[in-house]
């Protein structure tokens, strides 16, 4: 929703905006959008004139006077100009430019400073840089030392762990070939005894089977006519032959089928009894081989630790030297700047170019030549303006919105928005009092233009009212 901007307004969100029957028109001015530019403190860093020499850093010779002489931080001159008025600058485009000589010879001579102290101390840079090269090889032997022991450590435990459980299988070894042995022994028994008793069971069929065939025989040869008594017997017999027949073919089978496990168990028992005589062999020549190698292992990891302890101490030596050298190069630099003066001169001498803080066009610009102080006007950028500031009677706001349109009398007559109405009523400038607006307190209004205006420049505004009762925010 659309707010209106005054008091009025109230009255207006309760009753509605009653149709409007003619434009309000206002006189109004272009907001100018424009930034300055100041001019900035220039110094220069005092610089020592005999760096690299072996006196008295706080000696008065010893230092520059020039920004004393040159009073740079007071007045500064403007040694070139870059644009015009009316030119159009983009952020960074250089505008003026103030005379940097003396900041040029700060900047060369605190290069000179640092450059003479590098050379008196290049040699002991060189020095420790070599200690430096040597610790980083000390630290990679000891790395691969370090990485070796760790090895070594592992393969001996591993070593141990095998050597324990050989020590173990030499022990278990005999005592599962002897129960092997056992087994063997017993189950060549019970084959021994199977094997008698199937011959056994085979011998008893052949002879249930002959006194079958007997005894079928018999029924064979007697008469239709034969009476029960001599009848009866033989099927009996008949019988019970053929159900013994039965049971011995069951036990045949049965322990024929044992016979072919317990032939399968030997086997497999005989395989396994030649494999812990192999392992037997095996553990007892390994045994012997172990405990060598963790022997080596042992004196290797002594020499290994001993070459860390040389390495140690190679490197806290090359610490020292390093320390002393430092000591030295102390004493050998004590009189010359750091990169911090050439960095401090070259920051001082880019602040003499002044650059565009944004895009706009140049409507104010020093001139060459001239002395300008620190904080000083040397620019000022203008961008194209869109807003136009207009006042009116709390009565004619109450009749407008946020958003209602508007038209500017100037050139083409851009079209424009009431882009925003202050709440409060307040007394304008003397240049905005109107008929309407004199000397009373009066509604500001921003109206935003869809084409940009001279900044500065009245123009005359129509507003079109709102002709809703609804008010827009």
């Amino acid at each position: 929703m659309r707010a209106p901007a005054s008091v009025a307004a109230l009255a207006l969100m309760l009753t509605g905006c009653a149709p409007a029957t003619t434009t309000i028109t206002s006189t109004g001015r272009v907001q100018a959008d424009s930034v300055s530019v100041q001019a900035p403190t220039l110094g220069v860093p005092r610089v020592n004139l005999n760096a690299g020499f072996v006196v008295s850093a706080t000696t008065a010779a010893n230092l520059s006077t020039v920004p004393t002489l040159l009073s740079f931080g007071q007045a500064q001159r403007v040694s070139a100009v870059e644009v015009t008025l009316g030119d159009q600058v983009q952020a960074g485009d250089v505008l003026v430019r103030f005379d940097d000589a003396a900041l040029a010879a700060g900047v060369t001579a605190a290069k000179a400073d640092h450059a003479l102290a590098k050379t008196q101390v290049g040699v002991i840079d060189s020095a420790i840089d070599t200690t430096h090269d040597k610790e980083a090889d000390l630290a990679e032997a000891r790395k691969d030392v370090t990485d070796g022991i760790a090895k070594a450590t592992k393969a001996r435990k591993d070593l141990s762990s095998k050597l324990a459980e050989a020590r173990k299988a030499a022990k278990d070894l005999p005592a599962q070939l002897t129960k092997v042995e056992k087994t063997i022994k017993e189950l060549t028994g019970q084959r021994a005894t199977a094997a008698r008793t199937l011959a056994q069971l085979r011998a008893n069929r052949a002879t249930a089977a002959k006194n079958l065939a007997e005894v079928e025989a018999a029924l064979a040869a007697l008469p239709p006519d034969a009476p029960d008594s001599v009848r009866d017997p033989l099927l009996a017999a008949q019988k019970q032959l053929q159900d013994a027949i039965t049971q011995l073919d069951a036990g045949i089978k049965k322990l024929t089928a044992a016979l072919k496990q317990i032939d399968g168990g030997l086997a497999e028992l005989k395989a396994g009894r030649a494999k812990l005589k192999t392992g037997i062999i095996q553990v007892n020549e390994g045994i012997p081989k172990l405990t060598k190698a963790i022997r080596t292992i042992d004196t290797n990891l002594a020499k290994a630790n001993d070459g860390l302890v040389k390495i140690d101490k190679g490197k806290k030596k090359l610490r020292e030297a390093r320390a002393d050298l430092k000591r030295a190069r102390t004493l050998a630099v004590i009189a010359a700047d750091n990169d911090t003066a050439v960095a401090q001169a070259q920051t001082a001498r880019s602040r003499a170019v002044v650059t565009a803080p944004r895009d706009g066009t140049v409507s104010s610009i020093a001139q060459l030549g001239d002395m300008l102080a620190p904080g000083a006007t040397v620019a000022e950028l203008s961008a194209p303006a869109h807003i136009v500031q207009l006042w009116l009677a709390p009565a004619q706001a109450a009749e407008v919105c946020v958003g209602d349109a508007a038209t500017v009398a100037f050139g083409a007559d851009p079209a424009g928005t009431i882009s925003r109405i202050l709440p409060l009523a307040q007394y304008p400038p003397t240049f905005h009092t109107t008929d309407e607006v004199h000397l009373t307190r009066a509604v500001p209004i921003e109206v935003t233009t869809d084409a940009a205006l001279p900044p500065g420049v009245p123009v005359d505004v129509q507003l079109t009212p709102c002709r809703t009762n609804e008010v827009n925010k």
